[in-house]
């Protein structure tokens, strides 16, 4: 499964590429607006996400609130190196 991972200052953005259905909901409601679909799709045809400007993310997570997949994460630079694809 593939991954896109993008970095901030104090934050990564991990969107699980193949489980997004490119519905726009985390570029809608990201409170900084740095969220945005690009025009590479995954397997199913779906755009995906990636960030804009790395260094305004707040970490409030709220693009991982409104994910209805799922597809979506954000995790302080101190816990990177805990994460693992799931």
């Amino acid at each position: 499964m593939s991954k896109n991972t993008t970095k901030s200052n104090q934050y990564e953005v991990y969107v699980k590429e193949e489980w997004c259905k490119g519905c726009r909901f985390c570029v809608e409601f990201c409170p900084q607006h740095i969220l945005y679909e690009t025009d590479e799709t995954n397997s199913k045809g779906y755009h995906i996400v990636a960030m804009i400007d790395d260094g305004k993310c707040l970490g409030c997570e709220m693009c991982t609130m409104v994910c209805p997949e799922f597809a979506i994460h954000v995790v302080t630079n101190n816990e990177v190196g805990t994460q693992e694809e799931k």
